[in-house]
C-alpha cells in the first residue's frame, strides 16, 4: 500500500472519530442542560463520556498508526468504532420511525457505513493484535443493547406509565333576579389529579338554556327512534328537547394564560367563576353548562413563545395568539362561521428526538359553534401536533393515538350539567 494511501487511511479513520466526538458531544451538552426529564439529563452525561471515548479513540489511532505494537491503543480504536455503529445505528432508527426529515439525517446515514468500513480496515491490523478482541466486541455490543434499552424504558416506557390526568368540574350557583335581567354564577374547577405537570393549551366553557320543551301528548317508541337518530340520548315520554332546542348563552376561556400556554404542576388547581346573564323575559327551563381542557405534557414538550426561544440553537419558533384563521374542512366543518387558531412551535423532550424530527407545532381550534336542534353540544376544541401543512388534513385514529402517547396531547372534558331554572331561582331558605 503507497504512503499515500496508507496516509489517507488513517485520515479517514481519524475523521470519522473526530465526527463521532463532535456528534455525541453536542447530543451531550444539548442534554445535559436542556433534556426535559432527570433521565434525558443523565443520556446527556452518557453522551459527553461517549464524547470523551471517541476523542481518546482519535488519540489512540495516532499511537497505533505510529506503533503496531500498541495492544492498549487497539482497544480503544476497536472500542470507539463500535460505539459510533452503535449510537448512528440508533439515531437512524430514529429518524426513520419519525418519517421524518432534517439535514441530520446524512450524519448518521455517513457515519454508519464509515463504521461499518472502519471495523473492516481495522480487522487485520488492528483485530489481530488485540488478546481476545471478540470477547472483547461482543463486551461492547452487550453495552451498547443494554445502553439502548435504558434509552428506550427511561424515555418511552417510563413517561408512558406515568399518568397525566385532569379533572374538570362545572356546578351552577343561586341565580338572582336584577332589574331586567337574570345572573347565574358558573363555577369552574381543574385539578391536575395525575403525576407529571402539563401545559394548557386551550380551556373552554359554554352555557346554554333550554325553552319549555313539554308536550300534551305521550311520545311514542318510534319518536324515540328518531330521537336516537338525532344524538339525543334521553328519552323522555312529555319531553320533545329537538323541537326547541338548545340557545347558547354564554362561551370563553377560564384558564387565564400568562404567556401562550398554563402550567399546571401535579396537585394545582384552578378556580374560576363565571357570571352568565340573560333577560329576565326569557323562557329556559333547564340550563347546561360543559367546561373543556385540551393539554400536553410538560415531560414531553416545551411550548416556544415571542419571549422564550429553545436553548437548542436549531429552534427559534414564535407563537401566533388569537387570530381569525380560515380552518380546514375538518375544523371547519358545514355551518361553522369562525375559529380563533393558537399555534406555537414546540421543543421535543431531549437532543436525539429533537435532531431527529422535523420542525413540529401544536396548533389548537376553538371552534365557535351553535347548539343545533339536535345536540345542546356547541363550542369545541381541536388541537394536533405535528410537522408543517398536518393540520390540512384530519388526524386518523393512529395518529390521534400517536400523539396522545408521543406528547401526552389529550382532552379533559367535565361532562355536561343541567340545572332546572326553578331550583336556580329558589331562595336559599327554600332548600332547608
Amino acid at each position: 500500500m503507497g504512503t499515500w494511501e496508507d496516509k489517507g487511511r488513517w485520515l479517514l479513520l481519524a475523521a470519522g472519530l473526530c465526527a463521532t466526538a463532535i456528534e455525541l458531544g453536542a447530543f451531550g451538552l444539548a442534554d445535559v442542560s436542556n433534556a426535559l426529564t432527570y433521565a434525558g439529563r443523565l443520556n446527556g452525561v452518557v453522551f459527553l463520556a461517549g464524547a470523551l471515548l471517541e476523542v481518546a479513540a482519535v488519540v489512540a489511532l495516532n499511537i497505533r498508526r505510529k506503533s503496531s505494537t500498541a495492544k492498549i491503543s487497539g482497544v480503544v480504536v476497536l472500542v470507539g468504532v463500535l460505539v459510533s455503529l452503535l449510537a448512528n445505528l440508533v439515531l437512524l432508527i430514529l429518524q426513520l420511525d419519525g418519517w421524518s426529515y432534517t439535514h441530520y439525517l446524512w450524519v448518521w446515514a455517513l457515519l454508519l457505513p464509515w463504521s461499518l468500513w472502519a471495523l473492516w480496515e481495522l480487522s487485520p491490523e488492528v483485530w489481530s493484535h488485540i488478546p481476545h478482541a471478540e470477547g472483547i466486541a461482543v463486551g461492547v455490543i452487550i453495552t451498547g443493547v443494554l445502553a439502548v434499552a435504558n434509552f428506550t424504558y427511561t424515555q418511552i416506557y417510563q413517561p408512558y406509565t406515568s399518568k397525566a390526568m385532569l379533572t374538570n368540574s362545572v356546578e351552577f350557583g343561586k341565580a338572582t333576579v336584577t332589574a331586567g335581567g337574570v345572573s347565574v354564577p358558573v363555577r369552574l374547577r381543574t385539578h391536575n389529579t395525575g403525576k407529571v405537570g402539563v401545559y394548557v393549551l386551550g380551556s373552554l366553557y359554554q352555557v346554554s338554556g333550554r325553552s319549555p320543551s313539554f308536550v300534551p301528548t305521550p311520545r311514542k317508541s318510534s319518536d324515540w327512534f328518531q330521537d336516537f337518530g338525532s344524538g339525543q340520548r334521553d328519552f323522555m315520554r312529555y319531553t320533545n328537547v329537538k323541537e326547541k332546542g338548545y340557545e347558547l348563552l354564554a362561551q370563553g376561556q377560564f384558564i387565564s394564560r400568562s404567556g401562550p400556554v398554563y402550567v399546571l404542576e401535579p396537585g394545582a388547581e384552578v378556580m374560576t367563576e363565571k357570571i352568565v346573564q340573560f333577560p329576565a323575559g326569557a323562557d329556559f327551563e333547564v340550563l347546561g353548562a360543559t367546561a373543556n381542557v385540551t393539554f400536553v405534557r410538560r415531560d414531553r414538550v416545551k411550548i416556544i413563545d415571542n419571549y422564550t426561544t429553545s436553548g437548542r440553537s436549531s429552534w427559534n419558533k414564535k407563537y401566533t395568539c388569537c387570530s381569525e384563521h380560515v380552518a380546514p374542512p375538518w375544523v371547519a366543518k358545514e355551518g361553522v362561521v369562525h375559529t380563533i387558531r393558537f399555534r406555537s412551535g414546540i421543543v421535543h423532550s431531549n437532543a436525539l428526538l429533537e435532531n431527529t424530527r422535523a420542525p413540529h407545532y401544536v396548533t389548537l381550534w376553538w371552534v365557535l359553534n351553535e347548539p343545533s336542534l339536535e345536540s345542546a353540544y356547541g363550542p369545541e376544541l381541536k388541537a394536533l401536533i405535528g410537522p408543517e401543512g398536518a393540520q390540512k388534513s384530519e388526524p386518523t385514529p393512529t395518529e390521534v393515538r400517536q400523539m396522545k402517547e408521543r406528547y401526552g396531547l389529550a382532552h379533559a372534558p367535565s361532562g355536561t350539567v343541567q340545572k332546572a331554572m326553578a331550583e336556580l331561582l329558589k331562595p336559599e331558605a327554600d332548600g332547608h
